[in-house]
């Protein structure tokens, strides 16, 4: 691979979250990195910084996290003095709009890291699809997610319970478990879109893929179709029947704590659940996941899995390093980094092959297992695009629906009155239709 020649500079960087100083000559140029330290930490991050420091002896890595990245980038921006490379929750796609980011392609269609196919060929197909804005790729997810059901198969060949492939077998499930005195559902109801991916599963499970992204693709009426009101009825009845009592209130470390103790049986959740609550995994816990069962008679793609690109990178327009920190990003993504990335954190990057030849553990098998046996993959875009959206009308109305407060019909109308104000807001972008994304 073409290797780049650096000319030897000096950075003098302030704290992390502070803006960086004037470079002065003497000893190779330093890249900002700065990463939300969430469940997954940031410790492999400074792994990989170390070791693209040993193949790159002119570059030095200034990598650091916080759970509050985002306020602390808030006024670096503004004032054009940004880390160079960063992974945070701030909405990128009005960063993209604004021109506040950076193209990735040179970097995508370069040689991959120990790969002989480019950087784009090595990740997962659609992958960079919700990031392309006027024929560019603005950020790269460092991290795959999947919304599956969790369970301890433990306690269910204790019980002599099955994982369940519908809906109806859901429910007897269900129904099992409270007269065995257990919480079917845990829940994480402090933060009601826990339950969003749920939703929008079993409103996959009921419709062709084609109606599914027309409600992405801001159709009018989507909300109020019958089939998705169908879904949002079989969120709240699951909800009010099978919720362990209190779960509305409870946050997603609590809920989740009922849940390892086996007071609650299964919870919905990502594939971050288990370094989440790794500290509080008892021994002998056997955590095993199923998907979102299909729903008799619905006319969706029974094999379809909700799978998304999380845990976003992307590097500034303001950068002072722009093409060294997509290097870096590319090496971060590379399939070595991807093979430990798996092995330490216990979930699954972006990279084609990330588990090919590797040893993952039997609750990442799991999960694999889940994915292996798609036909294809769907995700949501909505949400992230259209934060007002999400963080306001999205949330309560789906707290209201599960609480019993509001009808589905109800909440369906509130839902396409709130898409309604978006579609009508000239200020908010809104992003081509994509249609049913090209495997």
């Amino acid at each position: 691979m073409k290797r780049f020649v650096w000319v030897p500079v000096l950075i003098l960087l302030l704290s992390p979250g502070c803006s960086l100083q004037q470079e002065q000559p003497g000893a190779g140029i330093v890249l900002e990195v700065a990463v939300f330290e969430g469940g997954y930490g940031i410790e492999w991050h400074k792994s990989v910084a170390r070791r693209y420091e040993q193949q790159h002896p002119g570059i030095r890595i200034n990598l650091w996290g916080d759970p509050r990245v985002d306020e602390k980038l808030k006024p670096r921006i503004l004032r054009r003095s940004p880390p160079d490379l960063t992974s945070c929750t701030l909405p990128v796609w009005k960063l993209i709009v604004a021109g506040k980011l950076y193209p990735l392609d040179e970097a995508l269609d370069s040689r991959a890291y120990g790969q002989d196919i480019t950087w784009r060929q090595s990740l997962v197909p659609g992958i960079l699809d919700d990031f392309r804005y006027g024929g560019k790729t603005y950020a790269v997810p460092s991290n795959q997610g999947a919304w599956v059901c969790w369970y301890d198969a433990r306690q269910f060949r204790r019980h002599g319970w099955k994982p369940p492939r519908t809906w109806r077998e859901f429910t007897a499930l269900s129904e099992q478990v409270k007269a065995a005195g257990v919480a079917p559902l845990a829940f994480q109801g402090k933060y009601p879109t826990y339950a969003w991916a749920t939703l929008l599963s079993l409103y996959q499970r009921l419709v062709p893929l084609e109606r599914w992204y027309a409600m992405q693709d801001l159709q009018p009426g989507a909300f109020t179709d019958p089939d998705f009101i169908q879904a949002a009825r079989l969120l709240q009845e699951m909800a009010t029947r099978y919720y362990q009592p209190g779960a509305l209130a409870m946050t997603h470390t609590e809920s989740q704590m009922e849940w390892v103790n086996g007071r609650a049986a299964m919870v919905f959740c990502g594939l971050w659940l288990k370094n989440e609550m790794k500290n509080a995994i008892p021994a002998g816990f056997e955590m095993a996941c199923f998907p979102v069962p299909i729903v008799e008679g619905g006319k969706g793609n029974p094999r379809a899995v909700y799978s998304w690109g999380a845990e976003t990178f992307f590097v500034f327009a303001d950068a002072k390093h722009p093409k060294e920190a997509a290097d870096f990003l590319k090496f971060m993504l590379s399939l070595s980094s991807a093979h430990d990335y798996v092995q330490r954190l216990d979930t699954l990057s972006p990279v084609k092959d990330c588990v090919k030849g590797v040893r993952i553990s039997p609750e990442l098998q799991s999960a694999v297992d889940v994915l292996d046996q798609r036909s294809c993959l769907f995700s949501d875009r909505l949400a992230d695009l259209y934060l007002e959206f999400s963080r306001t009308a999205l949330q309560q109305s789906l707290a209201d629906l599960m609480s019993g407060k509001m009808t589905p019909e109800a909440f369906g109308a509130r839902l396409e009155a709130a898409i309604e104000d978006v579609r009508r807001n000239p200020e908010i972008y809104k992003p081509p239709a994509r249609g049913v994304p090209t495997p």
